[in-house]
């Protein structure tokens, strides 16, 4: 019984591996509209949590950020139209460099544009709840590079591009309070579906590293968020906004995946600004 521990900590120690990530969260587009002609034009800052790599010499950092630029119109009293474009900038490492298993830096780049339409409505008389339900599609891709650490024995360099086509339905929950801070739930489920890779790896690295059947079928994320939006009165038009959100995953293929997202940014309503 002795030697169940050795063998555990040799399966751990040699089945580690720097995570390849499929997909990272971008910000929820989330409008505050109540009455037509009400819009939304702004830009959010989104980063993931960073975690410092347990190879301290290297000093390299598990992170990624970007940008979220997002639009909304209202067309009439119950229906809008939304549009967004994503764009990250990524890199990870591995955790057990020691151990000579996986010895890479993987630098990421990662764009997507997306369109929707969206119904909504108010959940009670006052006008302080309302719900919304957009759904819609975006089509990008997604790439990384697979390179060494420096002065590793590994000197092994290698490419990975997909494009991606990104169905998703995004109901969201919001209360306003003054008219000036909304606190919003937004619960959206991301269906993609990559599809012409492009890479080095061998077949044998592609199903070690989890990515040999993503084109198989969609990958499917449950992405529940929460965003408070708030105005300051000398600012009509003008809104600031924050929100926290995780990316589960729902398929029972497993693929590797960003699991948090925060972002931060501002955006204004351009007709209430030229009404004011």
């Amino acid at each position: 019984m002795k030697i169940l521990p050795v063998l555990f900590l040799i399966l751990v120690f040699t089945s580690c591996y720097s995570p390849r990530y499929v997909y990272s969260p971008a910000a929820h587009n989330v409008p505050v509209l109540t009455a037509k002609k009400d819009s939304k034009l702004g830009i959010n800052y989104s980063t993931n949590i960073a975690q410092r790599a347990r190879n301290s010499e290297d000093n390299h950092a598990s992170t990624g950020a970007g940008i979220d630029v997002q639009g909304a119109y209202a067309f009439s009293k119950h229906m809008a139209v939304q549009a967004a474009y994503y764009w990250r900038k990524e890199m990870n490492e591995g955790n057990f460099t020691f151990t000579a298993v996986d010895n890479s830096i993987l630098r990421y780049r990662r764009n997507l544009t997306e369109a929707g339409l969206g119904y909504y409505t108010k959940m009670n008389d006052s006008g302080t709840s309302w719900f919304q339900l957009f759904g819609g599609m975006g089509v990008g891709d997604f790439r990384f590079t697979d390179k060494p650490i420096p002065g590793s024995a590994n000197t092994n360099e290698f490419f990975y591009k997909t494009k991606l086509t990104k169905f998703y339905i995004q109901p969201v929950v919001m209360v306003l309070y003054d008219k000036s801070i909304s606190l919003s739930f937004s619960s959206r489920f991301s269906f993609l579906k990559f599809h012409h890779v492009r890479t080095d790896y061998s077949s044998t690295e592609l199903n070690n590293y989890k990515l040999d059947s993503i084109t198989h079928r969609p990958v499917i994320f449950w992405e529940p968020a929460f965003v408070n939006s708030f105005e300051f009165k000398k600012l009509k038009g003008v809104k600031f906004e924050y929100q926290l959100g995780l990316s589960l995953l729902m398929s029972k293929s497993f693929v590797d995946a960003r699991a948090f997202n925060f972002s931060a940014g501002a955006f204004v309503d351009i007709p209430k600004m030229l009404r004011k």
